[in-house]
């Protein structure tokens, strides 16, 4: 069984209620009921799979979907930005547990597109501030306010230095100018 990471469109691939829906095993979608056993969804019933070769499955998906977030190395990005215990992502607790369908979803939607791995970048830097900043009473929603206020002044302050352009206007060059 090979199984591909990414946005499913619940249009495209009804599922019920609650149903979490992470990639494709070739042209069905892989779903996960609420109490995260696996499922095929395409026409008509959804069918059951066996999780352990769900499971077994997963690793490839997950490290091909990761790597293209974190090109370097991704055990420590995805543990940090999903807060994973980094044991729960080796290739041998992936094959026997999986990972929560929800994290499933996210990766392989964030791992679309060519800008994957400088998004991959803005996760980490997100996933470390909302970590060392946020208030821990309040958790990460609470904070969301915060971290998006931050996060506007940063891209603010980026923008205004990025158009003021070269400090010594006598070395610029033609990359400059475009």
């Amino acid at each position: 069984m090979e199984i591909v990471l990414k946005f499913v469109d619940p249009e495209d691939w009804p599922r019920p209620a609650g149903w979490t829906a992470v990639g494709l095993v070739g042209r069905l979608a892989l779903a996960y009921d609420p109490e995260r056993r696996p499922y095929l969804i395409g026409a008509g019933e959804p069918r059951p799979l066996d999780p352990a070769a769900v499971n077994a499955a997963l690793y490839p998906a997950i490290e091909a979907a990761a790597l293209r977030l974190w090109p370097g190395g991704w055990a420590v990005p995805l543990s940090d930005v999903f807060g994973i215990d980094r044991r729960a992502v080796t290739p041998s607790r992936i094959t026997k547990k999986g990972l929560h369908p929800q994290v499933l979803r996210a990766l392989g939607s964030l791992a679309e597109g060519d800008d994957a791995d400088s998004r991959g970048y803005l996760l980490v830097a997100l996933a470390r501030y909302v970590d060392r900043y946020s208030w821990p009473r309040q958790g990460l929603e609470c904070s969301i306010e915060d971290v998006r206020r931050d996060v506007d002044a940063c891209m603010a302050s980026l923008l205004d230095a990025r158009r003021r352009g070269p400090v010594f206007p006598s070395r610029r060059t033609e990359a400059d100018e475009d």
